[in-house]
C-alpha cells in the first residue's frame, strides 16, 4: 500500500517531464521554421522595393528633365 503513494507521483512526475520536453522541442522546431521566414524576407524586401521604386524614380527624373528642373 505505501508503494502505490511513492509509484504514483513519480510516474506522473515523469510524464510530465517527458511531455514537457516534447512540447518545448515542438516549440523550437516552430521557433527555428519562423527566423528563417523572417530571414528570407529580409533579404528579399529591399530587392523588391528596389525593384518597385526604380521606374518610378527614372519616370519622375525624366518628367524633370522635360520640366528643365
Amino acid at each position: 500500500m505505501a508503494l502505490e503513494y511513492i509509484i504514483g507521483p513519480v510516474l506522473a512526475l515523469l510524464i510530465g517531464m517527458k511531455f514537457t520536453d516534447y512540447k518545448t522541442k515542438n516549440k523550437d522546431a516552430k521557433i527555428a521554421e519562423l527566423e528563417s521566414k523572417v530571414a528570407l524576407i529580409e533579404t528579399e524586401t529591399p530587392k523588391k522595393l528596389m525593384a518597385t521604386l526604380m521606374p518610378v524614380a527614372k519616370a519622375v527624373q525624366k518628367l524633370n528633365q522635360e520640366v528643365g528642373l
